[in-house]
C-alpha cells in the first residue's frame, strides 16, 4: 500500500512538474533515521579524492554488502545519493553505500583514452581499503552507476571482474573500443542494465558510425561472456504507473554456463533518466515509474557472491 500511495505522489509531481531540479540542489545531505554519513579521502596517482559513504547507524556485527555507486557526467557524490534515494536502501537492507568523485571533470570509461588518470586503479584502491578498514564483506562488493558513471561501471568489470560479485549500468552502453579488449575477462560478471528507448545522451541505437554499440547487443555481449547460449526470456512488466507514458519489457538471459544471469530493463519511451526517482531533470525525457532504479539494481547484485 505504502508503494502504491509513493508512486501516486510521483505521478502528481510529474504532472504538476515538480521533479525539475537541478544539481546544485543535491549540495546538501538530507539525513534519514537510521543511516549515517562519512567520508574518507583517499589519494591515488598523488590525487585525494573525498569518497561519500553511507552506512547503518546501527554497528554491525558481520560482514556486509558494499555497493559501490557513480554519479553521472557533472554530478557529485551527494547529487547521486539524492537521485537515487540510495539512503533508503541503507537503512531497508543494512548495507554500506560508496560514493567516489571524479578526478577531473568526468570517468575515464574508454580504454582508448590517453589520460593519465586511472580511474580503475583508484576504484579498486577504494574497494581494498574499505575491505580492509570496514565490516565490508570482500566477497558481496558490487557497482553500479548512472551515464558516464553506467560506461565506467561497464568498464571496470571488464577490468576488474575478480574485485566486484556483480555490477548494473543504468543508462549506459559498451564503447566499440571496450567491446575490442572485453572479449574474455579473467571472470565473467553477472550484469543488469537498465536504459530508454527514447535516451537522446545514451541512444539505445545508436548509428552505423557511432562510437558505441547498441544497447541490446551490450546485454548479447555480456550473455556471450557469461556462457548464455539459450535465447533470453522476453517479458513485459505491468504498467503500474500509467500516466508516466512509459512501460518496462525485461530481456533476461538465464542459464548461462557460469552461472552468471545478465538482465536487460528496456524502459519504452524512457529517457536519460533514474527510474522511479523524482528528481530527475525534465529535458532529459521521461521518467518510469513502473520500477524502482535502485531497487531494482539491489534486487539483481544481492544473489552474487564472487
Amino acid at each position: 500500500m505504502f508503494q502504491l500511495i509513493r508512486i501516486r505522489l510521483l505521478q502528481i509531481a510529474v504532472a504538476l512538474g515538480f521533479v525539475c531540479v537541478s544539481s546544485s540542489a543535491f549540495a546538501a545531505i538530507v539525513p534519514l533515521s537510521g543511516v549515517s554519513n562519512f567520508k574518507l579521502t583517499i589519494t591515488y596517482q598523488g590525487v585525494s579524492r573525498s569518497v561519500l559513504y553511507f552506512k547503518p547507524t546501527a554497528a554491525s556485527t558481520t560482514k556486509v554488502p558494499l555497493l559501490v555507486m557513480l554519479h553521472y557526467n557533472g554530478g557529485t557524490p551527494e547529487a547521486m545519493s539524492t537521485l537515487t534515494e540510495v539512503q533508503e536502501l541503507v537503512r531497508d537492507y543494512g548495507i554500506w553505500v560508496a560514493l567516489p568523485p571524479v578526478a577531473d571533470g568526468s570517468w575515464h570509461d574508454d580504454p582508448t583514452d590517453t589520460s593519465t588518470t586511472d580511474d580503475v586503479g583508484f576504484l579498486t584502491t577504494l574497494i581494498e581499503t574499505s575491505v580492509a578498514s570496514y565490516p565490508v564483506d570482500v566477497k558481496r562488493v558490487y557497482m553500479t552507476g548512472f551515464s558516464d558513471g553506467a560506461m565506467m561501471t561497464l568498464r571496470y568489470a571488464c577490468d576488474r571482474p575478480d574485485k566486484i560479485a556483480a555490477a548494473a549500468a543504468v543508462s549506459g552502453v559498451m564503447l566499440k573500443s571496450l567491446v575490442s579488449v572485453c572479449g574474455s575477462p579473467s571472470f565473467a560478471t553477472p550484469m543488469a542494465m537498465i536504459n530508454g528507448t527514447a535516451d537522446t545522451i545514451v541512444k539505445y541505437s545508436p548509428g552505423k558510425y557511432a562510437i558505441s554499440i547498441s544497447v541490446p547487443d551490450s546485454a548479447k555481449h555480456w550473455a556471450k561472456i557469461n556462457g548464455c547460449g539459450a535465447a533470453p526470456v522476453v517479458s513485459n512488466l505491468a504498467d503500474i504507473a500509467p500516466s508516466d507514458g512509459t512501460t518496462v519489457t525485461l530481456t533476461a538471459y538465464l542459464g548461462c554456463a557460469t552461472g552468471d544471469s545478465v538482465d536487460l530493463y528496456t524502459v519504452n519511451n524512457g529517457g536519460h533518466t533514474w527510474p522511479g526517482s523524482p528528481y530527475n531533470l525534465n529535458y532529459q525525457g521521461k521518467t518510469t515509474f513502473d520500477i524502482d532504479g535502485t531497487l531494482t539494481v539491489w534486487n539483481f547484485v544481492k544473489g552474487f557472491s564472487r
